[in-house]
């Protein structure tokens, strides 16, 4: 099972309080939490997603370090291993500061009704591997090439963050609420590609009656 919650909030107050200085070693913060860290560091990469707008190439690294957070935990190591570069990575800075205190109000705001519910989707290492699958699952999903879509980060951030948030509350309901953003995502793309295919050839048909196209 994963730490008590009040161990990642006193996390997020040492992050906070070294973030406008010197910082701290992602690593070390990494290091501190023990089984938490999978979850405490795909909700920093997911949390930044969680509105409408592009982060243009940030958007393919934080996907593919959740790829590997997602695989790690869903096999069973005991903390998420990162490159030597990532893991001297100081969180610092007014950019950090805003997703600290995001994951602040979230996790509170989350509290009002999260509680140990359906215990079987968070408890032990099923629970636990299934929890890194989802985290890999959306990051595979926010690694999607779809730019110019609004929102076509947001959901599966959305099934990253409940993920995290079930298993660090021990609350298997918010696990069941991710796999619906995640369904969610998997709808929105398909009504897309289905979108474009229809009015695509109605594009075409309409072109073809122009004799320079013929």
């Amino acid at each position: 099972m994963p730490n008590e919650p009040d161990s990642l909030d006193r996390a997020l107050d040492r992050c906070l309080a070294h973030a406008s200085a010197e910082g701290i070693p992602l690593g070390e913060m990494l290091d501190r939490l023990g089984k938490s860290s999978f979850c405490f560091a795909a909700l920093l990469l997911a949390v930044p997603f969680v509105q409408p707008f592009s982060l243009g190439p940030l958007t393919m690294l934080a996907a593919i370090a959740l790829v590997i957070i997602g695989w790690q935990m869903g096999a069973g190591k005991a903390k998420p291993v990162l490159p030597r570069a990532s893991a001297r990575l100081r969180i610092h800075g007014k950019a950090w500061v805003g997703v600290l205190l995001f994951c602040k109000r979230l996790l509170a705001f989350c509290r009002r009704f999260t509680r140990a519910r359906v215990p079987s989707w968070v408890s032990g290492p099923k629970g636990e591997r299934f929890v890194g699958w989802l985290i890999l699952a959306g990051g595979a999903l926010i690694a999607v090439p779809a730019a110019n879509l609004p929102f076509n980060n947001t959901l599966p951030a959305l099934m990253v963050v409940f993920a995290c948030i079930g298993w660090l509350e021990h609350d298997g309901l918010m696990v069941i609420v991710s796999i619906a953003w995640g369904a969610a995502t998997l709808l929105y793309f398909s009504a897309v590609l289905v979108a474009l295919c229809f009015f695509g050839s109605q594009v075409w048909a309409w072109v073809g009656h122009f004799p320079v196209f013929r």
